[in-house]
């Protein structure tokens, strides 16, 4: 596997540059809004538990009351007589807290006093003063107890010695709707009806950001998906050789089909999965760190241990259940073979043998079918015990966190959201890992597909190719079949003289139609040279070339399109009337008056369908219309009906004055027609002559004539099959 084929796709085939970097941004923005959305679940967690309500001293957790006294006793004696004095709290209740911490032995209002002045100092520094104040005035004029309704500030006053408290005092400062108390009478209504809009606001642009990378994305793998498939197709043109490989275009098709397809989705993978993914899982590793460090660090090594065990537990299920299946497959053809030796069991008398073969057979089938279904049943199942109990475990565990007042059920809540969400990060970085190699082996395959020469490309100074007036000549030619040492043709020799019609026979048919792809250059010979108007081939334009020389092959006759751009080829310089012309020539031009839009009627595969003879006459229109001076058609055999067979007889006769006529005969009607036949065996010219003097002199070419018109009247016999 090679990265750097990755790399060349990326900068050759990726061109929407603006929608890649797009693509990119909107996925950084969804992960980023994923983890806001997760910090925005612990603010509504928060005022879903204390209510908006700074709580009173008793209501602090054992933790809480040891960190408070350990606060206070941190301020100067200046700033605890200050502070304290303002609720209250007496001087030898200061002096006792800074000394003895939370040993002191005072009255709760004492300790509630110093509890409020700390909350105090707390919303003076981090949101305002008027908060501080609000907070104050809130209290009234009870001397212990909760505060009234306040929004986000107990969120403040719990994180007041981290970041995250002057992070929230800030966002209060330029908010004053997060704390002010609500003139509707429902406490906390405006921080409420903010968060939900926070909330939604969210939501939209998550849903946007979202909306746009899968247009943007899609619409950078389409790009690659084009520009490698108008590469593939262009290259496939150039390569010759593949009209006459065993696999003929199935590489090419592969590669246009599933690999393009291939290589496109991996591209929208890269730019899309890990670009969510990591600013998603590092922001989600960073919350969870911020909510409680230790705690959160036991969780994320619980939930490795739980995704290995779990991961292992499947996958064992999964190779158990796959074993199991190909045991199912292995003994159920057993049993098939056991069903099929009826004559022979019936013969020789082996009921009672074969009946024992088939219960120990059936036996192995049912023990292959249970472990297969065991396999199939607990792969699942098992994945999602070891994740409950896991989760059930990490979640005691942030109970007893809470319990112990370690930290908040909003934490707590925060740290398990958390912790689901990073597995759909991490899913997506092995996905976007696997979805890469499986890409960057379908690039290695495209590019060196691409990477291959073309067999017949056109020289610099390549000469134009005028109308054959005098003959075509192949040299000493041979070709090699493509990725073997085998002959295809091998050591031709001949000369055709301009207005001869000859017919090529043998029994290979592939070397049959090597030769006739020859003559338009659809690839070169591996040696020796054909010649056309004493021109060496490899010498004059493709274009001059092929106007001279039209093909009518096998199995190539038809495209989905109009009867009139099928002829015409799209070509504007054929008006109607010329393709009119040519397919009355060819006897197509009844039956194609009868389709139901006449010319204009679309056929082919996807379209109206026609007989095999009909689809032949098309494509014998298709190279009249051309005016050739070398026609090539390969006879066509079964299907094609007597009729059509008889009108390519006329057709041939009425168009052979002033033109050169190659036959790939299979019909003793057209070798008697022919001025000469050529003979090929194992790729040589084995004889050469006219029909009778062959027939008369060479076995081989009379039993291969009296084999091929068996073949045609046992066809006609048998229109059925």
């Amino acid at each position: 596997m090679n990265g750097a084929a990755w790399q060349r796709l990326s900068r050759d085939f990726c061109k929407a540059k603006v929608e890649q970097w797009g693509a990119r941004a909107g996925s950084v923005l969804v992960g980023i809004v994923t983890v806001i959305l997760v910090a925005w679940l612990y603010l509504f967690v928060a005022l879903l538990t204390d209510r908006g309500r700074i709580p009173g001293f008793a209501d602090l957790s054992a933790g809480e009351q040891a960190r408070l006294a350990d606060e206070w006793s941190r301020w100067s004696a200046e700033q605890r007589l200050e502070r304290g004095q303002r609720f209250g709290v007496s001087a030898e209740a200061q002096q006792q807290v800074a000394e003895q911490g939370l040993e002191a032995a005072l009255p709760l209002e004492q300790w509630e006093g110093i509890w409020r002045a700390v909350a105090y100092q707390a919303l003076e520094e981090h949101v305002g003063p008027e908060a501080a104040e609000t907070y104050r005035a809130s209290l009234g004029e009870s001397r212990m107890g909760p505060s009234g309704p306040l929004g986000v500030l107990p969120v403040v006053v719990q994180e007041r010695q981290r970041w995250t408290g002057r992070f929230l005092g800030r966002l209060a400062a330029w908010n004053g709707w997060t704390w002010r108390p609500s003139g509707s009478g429902i406490p906390n209504f405006p921080y409420l009806t903010g968060l939900f809009l926070a909330a939604f606001a969210l939501v939209v642009l998550r849903s946007l950001a979202s909306t746009t990378v899968t247009y943007l994305a899609s619409a950078v793998m389409l790009d690659v998906i084009t520009r490698l498939r108008r590469a593939i197709y262009l290259h496939t043109y150039r390569l010759g050789s593949l009209a006459i490989r065993t696999a003929g275009t199935a590489e090419a098709e592969a590669l246009f089909t599933r690999q393009a397809e291939t290589a496109g989705q991996a591209m929208y993978s890269v730019v899309t999965l890990p670009w969510r993914a990591i600013p998603q899982l590092a922001g989600l590793l960073l919350l969870i760190l911020l909510v409680h460090f230790w705690l959160a660090v036991t969780f994320v090594v619980m939930a490795a241990l739980v995704w290995l065990v779990g991961g292992q537990l499947s996958a064992y299920y999964r190779r158990e259940g796959r074993q199991g299946s190909r045991q199912l497959q292995s003994a159920q053809a057993l049993l098939l073979e056991s069903l099929r030796l009826v004559r022979l069991v019936k013969c020789y008398q082996l009921e009672r043998f074969n009946q024992n073969r088939v219960e120990r057979q059936l036996s192995t089938l049912i023990r292959a079918a249970w472990r297969k279904l065991r396999g199939d049943a607990l792969a699942e199942p098992m994945l999602h015990a070891v994740a409950l109990l896991g989760g059930a475990g990490l979640l005691y565990l942030g109970g007893l966190s809470v319990l112990a007042g370690e930290f908040s059920p909003a934490g707590l809540a925060v740290l398990a959201v958390a912790l689901v969400g990073l597995a759909p990060a991490v899913v997506d970085l092995f996905r976007v890992r696997s979805r890469w190699r499986r890409g960057v082996e379908a690039a290695d395959a495209i590019l060196e597909y691409l990477e291959r020469k073309g067999e017949a490309a056109e020289a610099v100074d390549a000469e134009y190719l005028p109308p054959l007036r005098s003959r075509i000549e192949f040299r000493h030619v041979s070709l090699l079949e493509p990725g073997s040492d085998r002959y295809l043709l091998e050591n031709l020799t001949f000369a055709i003289p301009a207005g001869a019609k000859v017919a090529f026979v043998g029994s290979d048919r592939r070397a049959l139609r090597s030769l006739a792809y020859l003559l338009p250059r659809f690839f070169d010979p591996t040696q020796g040279e054909i010649r056309i108007e004493d021109k060496n081939i490899r010498w004059v334009t493709h274009e001059s070339l092929r106007l001279q020389v039209a093909l009518v092959m096998e199995d190539e006759w038809v495209f989905t399109d109009t009867v009139a751009n099928n002829i015409g080829c799209g070509d504007p310089q054929y008006r109607l009337p010329q393709i009119i012309e040519a397919a009355k020539l060819a006897h197509a031009h009844q039956f194609i008056e009868r389709l139901p839009y006449g010319y204009e009627t679309v056929i082919g595969e996807h379209g109206v369908p026609l007989t095999p003879g009909q689809a032949f006459r098309i494509a014998l229109a298709r190279a009249l219309v051309r005016d050739p001076s070398i026609l090539v058609v390969e006879e066509p055999g079964p299907p094609v009906d007597e009729d059509t067979l008889v009108l390519l007889d006329d057709t041939l006769q009425r168009v052979a004055p002033g033109r050169t006529i190659l036959v790939l005969a299979q019909r003793l009607t057209t070798l008697r027609w022919v001025d000469r036949v050529f003979l090929i065996v194992n790729g040589k010219i084995s004889d050469m002559g006219t029909h009778r003097e062959l027939w008369q002199r060479n076995d081989y070419y009379r039993r291969l004539q009296l084999l091929a018109e068996a073949q045609v009247a046992e066809t006609a016999s048998n229109p059925q099959e």
